[in-house]
């Protein structure tokens, strides 16, 4: 299995201070990216505690892009917060092992400790985003040294 992890907030779903109820910001060509991973690639999102997985869903479905994940987590269904364990939980969820998977994020915090977990990682902002498929192509497809 080769699964792809995406942080959600704020790679893809970024509020920047605002209400929660309303819609998030979007990185551009964000459905052009995520349909490239997903031609490709198992997708899953996953967030910290805070927010719910079906808050999540329903955002993502407003916008059309749920259909590109397999799962969407919340770090309270598998651990205290989004990290390596967890996100190799999520893996053994879904049904694979955990040596194929790649760490979207845009949390530099998270970058470091994934890369220490030795899970490949890639960071990113929203305005980098549509370079996604290429990145999570370089770490799968080719040899992985995180």
């Amino acid at each position: 299995m080769r699964l792809v992890v995406i942080d959600l907030i704020p790679a893809l779903l970024s509020w920047e201070g605002r209400d929660r109820s309303s819609d998030p910001d979007l990185p551009p060509d964000a459905a052009h990216a995520l349909e490239h991973v997903y031609s490709r690639f198992r997708i899953a999102g996953i967030a910290d505690a805070h927010h719910s997985s079906s808050e999540l869903r329903a955002h993502l479905e407003r916008e059309d892009l749920a259909l590109f994940f397999d799962s969407i987590a919340t770090s309270a269904e598998f651990g205290p917060v989004v990290s390596p364990r967890v996100v190799r939980r999520v893996a053994s969820a879904l049904g694979g092992p955990d040596d194929r998977i790649a760490f979207v994020t845009a949390r530099e915090h998270l970058a470091d400790a994934f890369g220490a977990g030795r899970i490949p990682v890639v960071l990113t902002t929203q305005q980098d985003f549509a370079g996604i498929p290429e990145a999570v192509s370089e770490l799968l497809d080719g040899r992985v040294n995180p």
